[in-house]
């Protein structure tokens, strides 16, 4: 004991110091474990780590009320399928992926928090033409709503909502679908500024754009991206994806003007006249007004009712644009509203209208100028309220109404005064009446609706899913032939050729083709003959109203039976004819599919080796960037569109219609007997066909024909530089004289190694523009060595398609290429 208490004095000192020393040791262990070795732990558990930084603010930039990330219960750790990004986002980030549509088939993608928010396989879900947007709650990140605006038509209730239904720094994800911005106004666009965007002023027709913004955003705060469509019909795809922190920056609040609207109590009389100075005293249930829409912007408007005069200058905010005063039935004034429609749009005009109490009657009156910016949507609530004429309101006209909420037909009290060519106003309206306290309405509009079209507006109220064929302004245009431009093509046979359209199941196509054939100058609509079958009513009514002869067929099984059953009748309605035009389901026909073959009329009467022109062409990529001057000669038949002739189908389909044509086109029309024949087919495709869904048969490679972005002619009078040498003989020869001067390419090394890219075997050799590259055969219908190179020059890669003789040919950016079998007819002078 006396050792170890000499131990103790000689280290520590005394015995007091060794307890001391031992009471600090247990307290830094308890320490240790209490704390450090406790949070450790937590650190290494995962879900424990996600639950304490769900549970934080991080806040560190921006003030307590726009916080970097919320507490979070709901997020998805794993994407949704296609909400992929290459990215890793930190705990403090939200990842995002937005894709713009493409043309008017490939729908947009919009990804927000790794949930697939927007695509076309969401059922329910409202994705269309225009403006797709989805709306996340600036605080909480929740979904508030989704929702789809055809700003190609109109932009009143896109505007409204960008106004009125998201709060300040509620995060707007926006996705362009076919074309978004013809109906956009100066201010639809200045608002998007004020949610980031600093491009949106930029995007064209048919652009492409995509952007994640915030309500009170300064502008170039956004995620955005344009993509124009250039010489394009359409913008390639806008895509955005990544991390994003919010809010973006600093948030603003957003202040719009006022709706000037003065309800009983505050409304203000600037005189009294006795009955509104009508001469004659009103009816018991009859009241006095006076209507005065000014004769310029010096005067002032006037509404009187029952002797007090409501709206005049400075009563009541009355001015510019429309000024209305709204009527009980029991004649009490009970509100007025000013809505300068030149300045601002019809947002506050919109929402004083769709609140009317029923049955009150409405007074309303223009002054200066009221149609630049009144919407249509306006337009047609004043309609409701008994309006016939404010459809026809133009700059600077002036018009006043007396109308009511309720009205059976049309008001009598309504006028309008337009300004006359050269004139700066119109003549003015100043008018006195007695209104009853219910308003009795006329069945027949006393000024109709230029261009109404009844026929169509009946069909469209009968039959649901044409699209922007039934939807605003659309519905009351005509639908008429357009006359041939060309005069020196009047007698072309052409023009008097019989067209079959064969209708198949998908009545919103055979729309737009129809469309698209009342489009081709010269058409004549009698020639045109639309077979249907017969278990299918609905598009008899559309061909009908487009002015074409619709015909039944005995029901089919198939679309081939109906088919064959189409064009035989066809045959035997016009059995005088040696040709005929077919135009197979869901094709657009280029502006100038029958001008074109026009052109070719007469190549194709002198020359019977000829069987067929078909106008579309397999190989006519967009990438490919064809010519459109340029008609070859090939070996096989595509159809879909095609002028065919009465020999060729007598001798080779016929009788024999189920052994040569069983398939669809593209997947192999055989006949037994052609080799005297061949076929005329444009470089660039004069047709196009509507892309595939992948529901069929041999998939991949359907969808490599049609899915693929593809080339077709918009000029609607295009050159045709090669017409003089299609006959046989002369194609022939010219055929064998251009691949003997075409330069060889020796090798395709370059391109199956480098980029996969025909350019990479020409860069050295830019001194022509026309090369051939040839293959080996063992016969003159061997491709095998063809094959692995299709995919180089970027054709359709699973087998050559518009070989003429063993030579594939075709134009690709300025370039002219032929690819030459070794057992070609033509490879002898090679």
């Amino acid at each position: 004991m006396r050792k170890f208490k000499r131990v103790i004095h000689k280290q520590f000192g005394g015995v007091g110091n060794f307890f001391a020393m031992i009471i600090l040791v247990s307290i830094t262990v308890i320490f240790i474990n209490t704390y450090v070795l406790s949070k450790r732990n937590l650190s290494d558990n995962p879900s424990d780590k996600n639950f304490r930084i769900r549970d934080q603010i991080y806040n560190q930039n921006q003030t307590d009320e726009y916080p970097t990330l919320q507490q979070q219960t709901k997020w998805p750790s794993v994407a949704d399928a296609g909400c992929e990004i290459d990215e890793k986002c930190s705990y403090d980030s939200i990842p995002y992926k937005v894709i713009s549509g493409i043309g008017t088939e490939q729908y947009p993608i919009i990804c927000f928090n790794n949930k697939l928010l927007v695509h076309k396989n969401i059922k329910d879900l409202k994705i269309g033409r225009g403006s797709n947007i989805v709306v996340v709650d600036g605080k909480t990140y929740d979904v508030k709503f989704i929702e789809t605006f055809d700003t190609y038509l109109e932009e009143n209730f896109f505007l409204r909502t960008l106004r009125l239904k998201l709060n300040d720094g509620d995060i707007l994800i926006l996705a362009s679908f076919d074309e978004m911005v013809y109906a956009l106004r100066e201010a639809s666009l200045s608002l998007l500024e004020n949610y980031g965007s600093q491009v949106i002023k930029k995007v064209k027709y048919r652009d492409s754009f995509v952007m994640i913004g915030q309500k009170g955003l300064a502008r170039g705060k956004a995620i955005e991206m344009h993509q124009s469509k250039g010489k394009r019909e359409f913008g390639s795809a806008a895509h955005i994806s990544g991390c994003a922190q919010f809010p973006l920056g600093r948030i603003t609040p957003l202040s719009f003007p006022n709706m000037e609207v003065n309800k009983a109590g505050k409304i203000v009389v600037s005189k009294t006249v006795e009955n509104c100075g009508l001469f004659q005293t009103c009816k018991e249930n009859e009241f006095a007004v006076h209507v005065y829409t000014g004769k310029d912007n010096n005067d002032e408007p006037k509404i009187c009712v029952d002797g007090k005069y409501v709206i005049s200058k400075g009563i009541n905010d009355a001015g510019r644009g429309l000024n209305i005063v709204v009527v009980s039935n029991g004649k009490e004034i009970i509100r007025t509203g000013h809505f300068d429609t030149w300045k601002d749009d019809s947002t506050n005009l919109e929402i004083f209208l769709e609140n009317l109490e029923d049955n009150v009657i409405i007074i309303a009156v223009t002054f200066d100028e009221a149609s630049l910016k009144l919407s249509q949507h306006s337009k047609t609530l004043f309609f409701d309220l008994g309006s016939a004429t404010i459809q026809n309101l133009k700059y600077r006209d002036v018009w006043a109404l007396v109308g009511q909420k309720g009205i059976k037909g049309f008001s009598p009290y309504e006028e309008i005064s337009y300004a006359g060519v050269g004139s700066t106003y119109a003549p003015p309206i100043d008018k006195r009446m007695c209104i009853p306290q219910t308003l009795k309405g006329v069945p027949i509009r006393p000024d109709p609706l230029p261009y109404r079209n009844d026929k169509r507006r009946e069909f469209c109220s009968r039959y649901d899913g044409y699209g922007d064929f039934c939807t605003g302004t659309n519905l009351d245009k005509n639908l008429v032939a357009i006359p041939l431009i060309n005069k020196t093509l009047e007698d072309n046979p052409i023009y008097s050729t019989p067209i079959l359209i064969i209708a198949g199941i998908s009545h919103n196509s055979l729309r737009m083709c129809l469309e698209t054939l009342l489009m081709q100058p010269g058409i004549n609509v009698e020639n045109v003959i639309v077979a249907v079958d017969e278990k299918f009513t609905e598009p008899l009514a559309l061909i009908d109203l487009f002015g074409f002869r619709g015909e039944k067929t005995s029901n089919s099984s198939t679309y081939i039976e109906h088919y064959e059953k189409s064009l035989k009748r066809v045959w035997e309605i016009y059995s005088n004819k040696d040709k005929i035009i077919v135009i197979e389901e869901d094709l657009i026909l280029s502006p100038d599919f029958l001008y074109t073959l026009a052109l070719l009329s007469e190549t194709f009467r002198k020359d019977e080796t000829i069987g067929a022109i078909q106008m579309w062409n397999p190989n006519s990529y967009d990438i490919i960037n064809g010519s459109v001057e340029l008609i070859y000669r090939v070996d096989q038949f595509y159809g879909l569109g095609y002028l065919l002739r009465r020999s060729f189908y007598e001798k080779n389909m016929k009788d024999s219609f189920k052994d040569c044509c069983s398939k669809r086109v593209w997947e192999k029309w055989t006949f037994s007997d052609t080799p005297s024949s061949s076929f005329l087919m444009p470089d660039v495709s004069r047709v196009f066909r509507r892309p595939i869904d992948g529901n069929r048969i041999n998939t991949k490679h359907v969808e490599t024909l049609f899915n693929r972005r593809r080339r077709t002619c918009l000029n609607p009078f295009p050159p045709l530089s090669n017409i003089d040498i299609l006959r046989k003989d002369k194609y022939d020869a010219q055929l064998t004289k251009s691949v003997n001067s075409a330069t060889l390419i020796k090798s395709s090394e370059g391109c199956e190694t480098i980029n996969n890219n025909v350019y990479n075997l020409i860069q050295s050799q830019n001194t022509s523009n026309t090369f051939k590259y040839v293959y080996h055969q063992e016969s003159l219908n061997d491709v095998a060595s063809l094959l692995p190179i299709l995919s180089c020059f970027e054709l359709f890669p699973y087998e050559p398609l518009g070989l003429y003789h063993g030579i594939l040919r075709f134009n690709s950016n300025q370039y002219h290429f032929y690819l030459v079998g070794s057992k070609s007819p033509h490879y002898a002078n090679v």
